[in-house]
């Protein structure tokens, strides 16, 4: 009686299995099939191709193989790459600086570029928005350093030269001649600027900064970085750069 029990007894339990396995399968599948449409991937906007492009600082990332960013004072917000908004590509870079002090960040290139061939008719092109309009900064080169013990030395110009920063995105397209052959640097020791030429052969990356209390805020998103051999000519105001010999 008992062996006829578990006989009849196998053949449910095997069924129950079955079905447990059967469904089993069929919520994996479930969740397979679910997460394959949830985690689609994004289709890449693609870039414009330009032939002019001699070096590229900032895209979809910071430059690879030792690029990196750096921002000051050390209480400034580190840039981060965003989808929030984006000119080209998914990605741009927010940069928030510290309006009650003297605050930048820039973005350095691994190793450095030659762009001493372009300086006549070459241009350093980018997209930038602005948080609420109105912002007033910097636009900077930097180089290497190695002419100045270490010190990066910068040629700067006013964004004004090129219109006001808006909450659209603008694109900027600065001459490389309109910066000039002489760079700064700040010397903490002596608390004074220190003049030197600029490294066109050895450009580091670009830099954005903004002078103490010059905004109330500062926020905008930067795309595209890149510098190119010929660009558009120059509609600003006449006289610049505002140092260009030593």
């Amino acid at each position: 009686m008992y062996i006829m029990l578990m006989y009849k007894t196998i053949p449910v339990f095997l069924t129950v299995l079955l079905l447990f396995f059967a469904l089993s399968s069929a919520a994996f599948s479930d969740y397979r099939d679910r997460d394959s449409q949830r985690f689609l991937p994004k289709t890449i906007k693609p870039f414009h191709t330009d032939q002019d492009v001699v070096t590229v600082i900032m895209r979809e990332s910071i430059p690879r193989g030792g690029g990196y960013t750096y921002q000051y004072p050390r209480e400034n917000p580190e840039p981060k790459l965003t989808d929030k908004y984006a000119m080209e590509g998914d990605l741009s870079m927010e940069i928030e600086l510290v309006a009650s002090d003297y605050s930048g960040v820039a973005i350095c290139i691994a190793g450095s570029a030659d762009i001493s061939p372009y300086l006549e008719e070459g241009v350093l092109q980018f997209w930038i928005k602005g948080n609420k309009g109105g912002e007033i900064a910097q636009y900077v080169l930097v180089d290497d350093g190695v002419k100045s013990g270490g010190e990066s030395m910068q040629v700067k110009i006013g964004s004004k030269s090129f219109g006001e920063i808006t909450t659209e995105w603008q694109k900027i397209s600065i001459p490389l001649k309109l910066f000039g052959e002489t760079g700064v640097y700040w010397d903490a020791k002596n608390l004074r600027e220190v003049l030197l030429p600029f490294s066109w052969n050895n450009v580091k990356g670009f830099r954005i900064e903004v002078r103490k209390d010059e905004n109330q805020a500062f926020k905008v998103w930067i795309d595209d970085i890149v510098i190119k051999k010929v660009g558009e000519e120059y509609q600003g105001p006449a006289g610049y750069p505002f140092r260009n010999v030593l």
